[in-house]
């Protein structure tokens, strides 16, 4: 159960991402929200509480102070603490249309889940700008677009400062798994490379960058695929071999997973 506070946004026919919605949600304790195969991007700040986030097999905790995103075409499971007296409250905007393309020109389409983002102002802007312009239809989805890049932008450079600030353990870690992106991955061998169990890995792995082992290097093999199905004429066995993937139909299942269209299908789509 929630309450909250929702603005939806006209469409505009000429635009290829656009916000079709914003607000906040007060989440009680037996708050849960689930989307299988989503057909939106959210993009959240929390102001207050704590709750849980799942997307796909990764699980976030996102507290006071940090956003999460759930990316669309996957699978989103929110559900807020039970256990907690105040509600768990966050600010957020549902942004559609091709939404990946403009958070991997930003770097932030492997980030899930940002501690500490000092943001908060800007996603207050939603309602600065009905106020301001909620008469105007396209211009307000143009102000509100604007301000989600923005956010995206901020969000990205943060990002970006933190890594240079990565423990010389995990920058390590992150150099071992980009040798790997066109091997396959077995956890028992970096654990055995870092003289470490893989669940500590990736417990320090993911404390530091937001995401899990699995999830950094499937990310680096999924653009990897991304790149050799627009600019190659290979053959969708041939690229999955070339990252790593003995089965081309296993490939092609995660893949999908990933983007929400088989390899086929992208390629159509980009050529």
């Amino acid at each position: 159960m929630k309450h909250g506070d929702l603005h939806v946004v006209p469409f505009v026919q000429k635009l290829p991402v656009y916000v079709a919605m914003f607000g906040i949600n007060y989440c009680h304790a037996d708050y849960f929200n689930m989307r299988d195969s989503s057909p939106l991007t959210v993009l959240a700040y929390v102001l207050k509480g704590q709750g849980s986030v799942t997307i796909d097999a990764l699980t976030f905790r996102p507290k006071a102070g940090d956003v999460f995103i759930l990316p669309k075409d996957s699978y989103h499971k929110v559900t807020a603490d039970a256990d907690q007296e105040e509600y768990w409250t966050y600010l957020w905007f549902n942004i559609k249309g091709n939404v990946l393309q403009l958070f991997e020109s930003f770097q932030l389409h492997q980030t899930f889940h940002i501690p500490e983002a000092p943001f908060e102002n800007l996603f207050h802007k939603g309602f600065e700008l009905v106020a301001q312009h909620g008469e105007n239809g396209e211009r307000l989805q143009m102000e509100l677009l604007l301000a989600c890049t923005e956010m995206v932008a901020q969000l990205s450079g943060l990002m970006e400062k933190r890594q240079a600030q990565y423990s010389i353990e995990v920058q390590k870690m992150q150099q071992y798994l980009n040798r790997l992106e066109a091997a396959p991955f077995h956890s028992e061998h970096m654990s055995r490379h870092f003289a470490m169990s893989f669940k500590q890995i990736n417990r320090s792995f993911k404390k530091e960058t937001g995401t899990t082992v699995y999830n950094y290097l499937l990310c680096k093999k999924i653009d990897k695929a991304k790149m050799l199905l627009q600019d190659t004429s290979m053959a969708v066995s041939e690229i999955a071999y070339r990252i790593g993937y003995a089965d081309a139909h296993y490939f092609s299942n995660v893949f999908k997973r990933k983007t929400g269209v088989t390899p086929t299908e992208y390629r159509k789509r980009k050529t």
